[in-house]
Formats: structure tokens, C-alpha cells, sequence
């Protein structure tokens, strides 16, 4: 059997080119808008002290410093809140 007839049929591509998904998706997050009152809940999930304000912060810098390219084995990169010259 050939590659071209192992293929569904159908027109529409899944993975990635799922187009289905992303009218759906477009659809929700329209009527979710339209309806939702996003200032307070852009308020409500704002950080409730200083100190949460720098915990964010920080884990908001950490997660820039890593790249695309780094290695997922890396326990260091693994580890959150541990200085990079800690050991585990």
C-alpha cells in the first residue's frame, strides 16, 4: 500500500494545522472576552503582597534566563528557587 493511500481522506490536517481546533479556540476565547469581566480578574490574580510581587518576579526572570536550547536533563535547570553554585 502506498503512502498517498495510507491517508485519511479528509481534508483537514491535525497536529499543528489542526484548523477545527483553532477556530474553536478563537470562538472560546471570543465568547470569553465578550462576557468576562477581565479587569477583575486581572485584579484578583495580581500579587496580594510585596513579597509575592518579588517571588513572581524572580520566577518571571528565571524562566527568560532559559532557552530553547538548554538541556532538559540538566537537573540545575530542574531544580526552581536553587542558585545556579548550589549543588543538590
Amino acid at each position: 500500500m502506498s503512502e498517498k493511500s495510507q491517508r485519511p481522506s479528509s481534508p483537514e490536517v491535525q497536529g499543528e494545522g489542526d484548523y477545527e481546533a483553532a477556530r474553536r479556540y478563537r470562538k472560546e476565547v471570543g465568547e470569553f472576552l465578550e462576557h468576562a469581566d477581565v479587569d477583575a480578574i486581572a485584579k484578583q490574580a495580581a500579587p496580594q503582597s510585596a513579597l509575592e510581587a518579588r517571588e513572581l518576579a524572580l520566577a518571571a526572570d528565571r524562566g527568560l534566563k532559559r532557552s530553547k536550547g538548554d538541556d532538559s536533563a540538566d537537573v540545575g535547570a530542574m531544580n526552581p528557587g536553587r542558585e545556579d553554585d548550589e549543588k543538590p
